[in-house]
């Protein structure tokens, strides 16, 4: 063997041995990226001035998911079930809730696992989808699902996709959503193989299974999901679904967003 040649061979075998060990340390660090749990002291007291509960929903393997079931004054029209991004929890800002609460609905706004006072930790996307889709069949034993609005913002709206696929809200909004998260990392590890995410939550997959009336949010400055990867998603809508451009809106504060708050109340009719 020629000295260039055994060169060569060293040098491939030096750069495979890196690569491997980018994808093993990609692969053992993608929560911590995808997700940033704010977590709440046991025994934290929330400070809401409108009707609500705490609540815990048990899951198969003991883990407790944490909710903030938000009550109308008077009788509810129905209920918003409200997935969350992946940097905040159920203490938030009221406007979270009241939103909803004016137009007649109460609002269910669970943690996910290792948020908030939901115990456990996220392992994989069975654990995030699973956890999520269980406490939708257990409040629609509640309110029925003929009375469930299901949305889902940022990291939630792939959760709340799913869950709409499988069953039958009467509506669903996605808030800032992302075609999957394998378009996300191929977007910013374009490297790195798409086998090692444990989180792939292909919204993609997920639409054209929707029978429920489908409407998109997108924010067009949107400095986390960059609407120009995000728009794909509108070649899966039906007929009847729609989308919305916010102009001018960043990935956050939707609930101050005017156009948004307008179009809402017939959203949810």
């Amino acid at each position: 063997m020629s000295k260039k040649r055994s060169t060569i061979i060293k040098i491939t075998l030096t750069l495979g041995v890196f690569y491997v060990l980018i994808c093993a340390f990609f692969y053992g660090i993608q929560t911590k990226i995808l997700f940033k749990p704010q977590v709440l002291e046991q025994g934290h007291i929330y400070t809401y001035t409108f009707e609500f509960d705490e609540r815990f929903f048990e899951m198969e393997d003991g883990v407790k998911i944490h909710a903030i079931h938000a009550k109308t004054p008077d009788s509810s029209k129905g209920l918003v079930l409200f997935l969350h991004g992946n940097a905040s929890n159920n203490n938030t800002n009221p406007l979270e809730f009241t939103t909803f609460l004016k137009e007649g609905y109460d609002v269910l706004y669970p943690d996910y696992r290792g948020y908030g006072l939901s115990s456990g930790n996220l392992r994989n996307e069975a654990d995030l989808v699973g956890d999520m889709a269980n406490v939708y069949q257990q409040i629609t034993s509640e309110y029925g699902e003929q009375n469930i609005h299901l949305i889902g913002f940022s990291i939630g709206s792939g959760v709340a996709a799913q869950i709409a696929a499988q069953n039958k809200p009467k509506s669903v909004m996605l808030w800032n959503p992302y075609y999957s998260i394998i378009d996300v990392m191929k977007g910013s590890y374009p490297f790195l193989p798409t086998i090692l995410l444990k989180f792939p939550l292909r919204t993609d997959l997920s639409l054209p299974k929707i029978s429920a009336a489908i409407t998109i949010f997108y924010s067009e400055n949107d400095e986390v999901l960059p609407i120009k990867r995000s728009l794909k998603l509108n070649e899966l809508l039906k007929e009847e679904d729609d989308f919305y451009i916010l102009a001018g809106q960043g990935h956050n504060g939707l609930f101050f967003n005017n156009e948004l708050l307008e179009k809402l109340p017939d959203l949810l009719k």
